[in-house]
């Protein structure tokens, strides 16, 4: 059996904020992270998925943060907690977010605030609260989770890709900010990855439909580990050279 641990990916020691933590990416990247030798605060609004997450990752020093991202003025005090506890924050990936698929013609402006609120304004908050000299160390990488529907037009969705393509030029703006604090901000545009939220957005778009965005990626759908071995790579010191950039992991679909 090949060791887990990949020599050049290592985050030996790291301290490691992820949102998001209770399923999906956010778990695979939590558990991919903890493989490479980090020590991570997990996020989440589910307490006991968190502690799910928890007792499938390796390693010591994790600790879990119940924390709804819609509470934006409780996140500054909750990264804190984190990084005293942690010994201060070195990689950051913000998995957390929701994904609506609603016509203009149906859409409440609401929601449409509470679905920017999840998936840009907590990004603020959070970035915003790492990037405090009490609570970062040096070189820090920290990761936005965008989607490839910010990148491309999908009927429908014009809510969530409107979110999801402030996050991408977010990250090009603070990786201009941030640069001369030593600190990194990267983005990940996934393709549809096999995950709860798919099988909700496949249930919503109706089996035929979901066949045709399936058959949109060449390499087929991906699973969450594809995302966080991505995220890995962005985190760790061998890319210690990139900043601004929005890494599409997509299976081919942008490629069309």
């Amino acid at each position: 059996m090949k060791p887990d641990k990949v020599s050049f990916l290592s985050l030996e020691g790291a301290p490691v904020l992820v949102t998001g933590a209770s399923s999906g990416i956010g778990r695979a990247v939590s558990i991919a992270a903890a493989k490479q030798g980090a020590r991570v605060a997990l996020f989440g609004r589910d307490l006991n998925r968190l502690n799910e997450t928890l007792v499938t990752m390796p390693g010591e020093g994790h600790v879990v943060f119940q924390h709804d991202v819609t509470d934006l003025d409780g996140i500054a005090d909750k990264v804190r907690q984190a990084s005293n506890e942690l010994g201060g924050i070195r990689g950051f990936v913000h998995a957390a977010g929701v994904q609506t698929t609603t016509p203009l013609r149906t859409l409440e402006l609401s929601a449409v605030q509470r679905l920017m609120d999840v998936n840009v304004t907590s990004a603020f908050a959070f970035v915003r609260a790492i990037r405090h000299r009490q609570v970062r160390l040096p070189q820090t990488s920290l990761v936005l989770l965008a989607s490839v529907l910010g990148q491309v037009g999908q009927a429908g969705v014009s809510a969530y890709s409107a979110s999801k393509g402030a996050i991408i030029s977010l990250t090009r703006s603070l990786a201009l900010e941030l640069s001369r604090e030593d600190v990194r901000v990267n983005a990940i545009c996934p393709g549809v990855v096999e995950t709860e939220m798919t099988q909700k957005f496949s249930a919503t778009l109706g089996q035929a439909n979901f066949a045709r965005v399936a058959e949109a990626h060449p390499l087929g759908l991906g699973s969450p580990e594809d995302v966080a071995n991505a995220a890995l790579f962005l985190l760790s010191p061998a890319s210690r050279w990139v900043t601004g950039t929005t890494l599409s992991v997509d299976g081919g679909y942008t490629a069309q």
